[in-house]
């Protein structure tokens, strides 16, 4: 049987290393938004540019996800230079979904690390901060003009719980908001952990004093501890309205899958 040239074999190896780079360098995110046949776009909402995740799906009630922090820092003392989560946990969740969901980055998240305006403050001490949150509210809200969305709900997780409290105050149609693991204090949080305070928290602050206009759902999980549910009690003590699910079998980044038919709707679960 003939052989094939040696330089073929090294046109084949090369080729089957390349193959293999591009998995290994290809970030979480952007394995799951190819595998959900998700539309990857950026929208830049005057102030940042924000990485745009979307199913081809329209109707009249639009669910915007919000992740949480990612990895801010590398370790104690060291900051990390791109902040992108490498375990997406609520895009996870997203997955499937069969009603119009689109997964919204924070700025300076998702391959824009560097750009403009952007630095460490933005992932670290003001994460939660006036700029963060006016201009998650400017890309939400041009979104839903742009799907003609009639309502809107907001989803969530851990620190994105904390932004999408600051975004209740400025979301234009606003109906309803979702946290899963939600960083609802995070005064107390960063006193639980003993880490450093964080920075102006007056979007969260604001919302907490509004009034209970909003239909709030918390899900919390009793082994989380990242965010235990005992620090937010104060938090539940000044919304009277919002609603507060304690579950098991889940810890801060995990299980959450087993809930997500009760979170979502059992019609609208994958």
């Amino acid at each position: 049987m003939p052989r094939a040239p040696v330089a073929a074999h090294y046109l084949i190896v090369a080729a089957c290393l390349t193959f293999l780079a591009a998995c290994v360098l290809r970030p979480a995110w952007q394995t799951l938004a190819i595998e959900g046949q998700l539309q990857s776009s950026w929208l830049d909402s005057g102030q940042f540019r924000h990485r745009v995740l979307a199913n081809d799906i329209h109707g009249e009630r639009l669910r915007i996800y919000i992740e949480g922090d990612g990895g801010p820092w590398i370790r104690e003392n060291r900051v990390s230079i791109d902040p992108t989560p490498t375990n997406p946990v609520l895009l996870r969740l997203m997955h499937g979904a069969t009603y119009p969901a689109i997964y919204l980055g924070r700025p300076c998240y998702f391959g824009s690390a560097t750009d403009k305006g952007c630095g460490p403050r933005l992932w670290t001490f003001d994460r939660y901060g006036q700029a963060v949150v006016d201009s998650m509210c400017e890309a939400a809200n041009l979104l839903t003009r742009e799907y003609a969305a009639e309502s809107v709900q907001l989803i969530g997780y851990s620190g994105g719980g904390a932004i999408v409290i600051g975004m209740s105050s400025c979301t234009e149609r606003l109906q309803s908001l979702v946290t899963i693991a939600g960083n609802l204090d995070p005064d107390a949080w960063t006193r639980h952990h003993g880490f450093s305070p964080l920075n102006d928290l007056s979007p969260m602050k604001a919302a907490r004093r509004a009034s209970n206009v909003i239909e709030e759902t918390h899900w919390q999980c009793r082994d989380d501890l990242n965010v235990p549910p005992s620090i937010t009690d104060n938090y539940f003590a000044e919304r009277s309205a919002a609603v507060r699910h304690i579950v098991d079998s889940c810890t801060h980044a995990t299980g959450w899958e087993r809930h997500w038919p009760r979170i979502v709707g059992a019609d609208d679960a994958d």
